[in-house]
């Protein structure tokens, strides 16, 4: 089955890094607490020094863990520099407490009891998540950060698409990057796993053309970009179109009305 069939709602929600407005993106508790609320899950996909495929969104360690209190790290805390062992050790989840990003806490939106009470999340292997979606039947959507300029750029897609097929989840997968040239690499491992564009700040010229030519089945532009036009055009191609990151539930059926298949919200 192709990851493309599995869905027969035309109003698609994904969950960004998980139940993110609510619960610390990209940990296991944000993807558990997502369950039964969304379509898919999406997350993102860094490395370690040894070449862990880890989960999380940034460069560096210092927004999403207690990195800048901990001794043996130096900043400006890159993620390439140490070893999943050193990371595993970082607490990935009070910083969401002391911080409220959303402002969820104050508004009571989730329990600061429940929060305090859960465990202390640490940043999971790509392995480890993959196992949990697996098991609960939930689709994914792996965004490949862009390492140029480090030594994983040329191992990214090889590493993440092992793990895939180790754990048979190529049906369960879209992979996902602002790195085109990843895609294209994808595609020649494994013509069968789909792919989708991310792109910000403009849209492509000749973008059907474009999506076609690396055989794209989604293209995912940032909500600023994607207008009725682009929107319409692209899905009258065949190639579903889901916007990020789209948290106002007006936008949200605006974009429904223009064609877009799915919206990724931070709420569930």
């Amino acid at each position: 089955m192709n990851f493309m069939d599995q869905f027969s709602s035309n109003k698609l929600v994904v969950a960004h890094r998980g139940y993110r407005a609510c619960y610390p993106e990209n940990t296991l508790l944000s993807f558990k607490k997502s369950l039964g609320k969304c379509d898919l899950i999406e997350l993102d996909v860094g490395f370690s020094k040894d070449g862990m495929a880890i989960v999380i969104h940034d460069d560096t360690l210092d927004r999403t863990t207690d990195v800048a209190s901990v001794d043996c790290f130096d900043f400006p805390y890159n993620i390439v520099d140490y070893e999943y062992d050193m990371i595993e050790s970082l607490d990935a989840s009070s910083w969401f407490v002391r911080s409220d990003p959303f402002g969820t806490i104050s508004q009571n939106i989730v329990s600061i009891q429940e929060l305090q009470e859960s465990p202390i999340q640490k940043i999971p292997t790509l392995k480890e998540v993959l196992i949990f979606l697996k098991q609960n039947n939930m689709p994914v959507n792996v965004e490949l950060k862009d390492m140029s300029g480090t030594k994983f750029d040329a191992l990214a897609t090889e590493k993440v698409l092992d793990i895939i097929h180790d754990l048979d989840m190529v049906d369960m997968v879209i992979i996902s990057s602002f790195n085109h040239a990843y895609l294209r690499q994808v595609k020649k491992v494994n013509p069968n796993i789909c792919i989708a564009v991310l792109q910000i700040y403009e849209n492509i010229e000749n973008i059907v053309e474009y999506l076609k030519s690396l055989d794209a089945s989604c293209y995912h532009p940032e909500l600023g970009i994607a207008n009725r036009r682009v929107v319409q055009k692209v899905s009258d191609a065949g190639i579903m179109v889901n916007v990020f990151t789209v948290n106002d539930p007006k936008d949200q059926e605006r974009l429904y009305g223009y064609g877009a298949r799915s919206i990724f919200t931070d709420f569930l």
